[in-house]
């Protein structure tokens, strides 16, 4: 016979942050992005594949499907996966730290306190400008790789977050 525990002997969960999610324009950012790559990607094949057809006519078929699994591939990422990569994406700032929460097939959520912050970063590319989006780069103490990455934010929202990061830092600093 086992004893019931008491209620307040019961570990409290504590309530999930909400994120705030990226800037809508990071969807269409990231799909145009992978259009241009993909129509490269696409006349390259497509070149290679006239040669090689030419130069070995039976190997037309396989030419062929290897061209259509591309386009197939290139559709599914652009219509299918960045959907489902813009509705992983999100991030909670508190006075302590900031969350940042991705992936689809692997999900992670990332926690930077503030006190470790060392200095930060806003970064935007020529197809980011073009959308008014940037992105924010924190970087830690540590190794080439102690860096952390939010896209897709709007640049005004990206340069405030910025600024509140920094006003928050601790004093421990380097």
């Amino acid at each position: 016979m086992t004893c019931p525990t008491p209620a307040a002997a019961l570990p409290v969960a504590a309530p999930a942050p909400d994120f705030q999610p990226l800037h809508p324009r990071a969807l269409r950012l990231w799909q145009v992005t992978d259009a241009i790559a993909y129509l490269i990607l696409l006349a390259f094949l497509l070149a290679a594949g006239l040669l090689v057809m030419w130069m070995r006519p039976p190997l037309a078929t396989s030419v062929i499907a290897v061209w259509l699994f591309f386009i197939l591939l290139a559709v599914w990422t652009i219509l299918y996966y960045h959907p489902r990569n813009y509705r992983a994406w999100g991030y909670h700032l508190d006075r302590r730290v900031l969350l940042i929460r991705k992936g689809v097939w692997f999900r992670s959520i990332k926690l930077l306190p503030l006190p470790r912050l060392q200095h930060v970063d806003v970064k935007r590319g020529p197809l980011q400008r073009h959308f008014g989006l940037a992105t924010l780069v924190m970087h830690t103490a540590g190794t080439h790789a102690a860096s952390i990455e939010v896209p897709g934010l709007d640049a005004d929202e990206a340069l405030r977050l910025r600024d509140r990061l920094v006003a928050a830092g601790g004093d421990d600093g380097v």
